[in-house]
């Protein structure tokens, strides 16, 4: 058991997943074809799931959160708040530019508002993947706090808009890298951590 699913359900999301990863539109995709990447029958699928889009929205929710817990492990191994923050802005550059990722696999094909429904229904996934996102940052503030780096006086609220403000910079960089060619991963990176030092001190 994973994250409160069945065996069954781990194996239909991660054959899901592997779908998508082949180049499958996950908005034309078929039952039988989840259930044949699962290597379960197809009724199987309807033991645990009312349709199509049911399973596709979990089996997102799902991965996303084992990709931010990947992230936190990749941050954490590491020692500097410096070398954790820019271990973080890999991990976004990576979601940005990687095809693979989970939130390029259901952008892809274009049609999210067919899966709009079912995944505001998993308020339960929705606030496990928000908590696991705020573990990250209120974990990066407090490493900087005990190294010292992050010394200013400001509330946690402002901490985190600070932190989050760097990131969503960084973020719109890597998103748009063609509007500035002359910007190299590095120096955008560097900028980011110089926006959120002179932010929290």
């Amino acid at each position: 058991m994973e994250t409160g699913y069945a065996e069954k359900e781990i194996a239909i999301f991660n054959g899901l997943i592997e779908l998508l990863r082949r180049g499958a539109n996950p908005y034309q995709i078929k039952v039988q074809e989840i259930a044949e990447a699962a290597g379960i029958g197809k009724g199987t699928v309807y033991d645990y799931f009312a349709s199509k889009e049911e399973v596709i929205s979990k089996a997102i929710l799902y991965q996303l959160n084992r990709e931010i817990k990947a992230a936190f492990q990749r941050i954490a191994a590491k020692k500097t708040l410096r070398e954790k923050f820019s271990v973080l802005l890999d991990v976004i550059l990576e979601c940005l530019g990687d095809n693979r990722s989970t939130v390029n696999l259901l952008l892809s094909g274009g049609g999210l508002h067919n899966f709009y429904t079912f995944l505001k229904e998993q308020q339960q996934e929705l606030d496990m993947i928000k908590e696991n996102v705020l573990q990250i940052i209120t974990y990066l503030l407090e490493h900087g706090r005990a190294e010292k780096v992050i010394c200013g006086r400001e509330s946690y609220f402002y901490q985190l808009m600070a932190l989050q403000g760097a990131l969503a910079g960084f973020s719109h960089f890597a998103g748009q890298r063609e509007l500035y060619p002359d910007v190299s991963v590095e120096e955008a990176k560097n900028v980011a951590y110089k926006l959120l030092l002179k932010a929290l001190n």
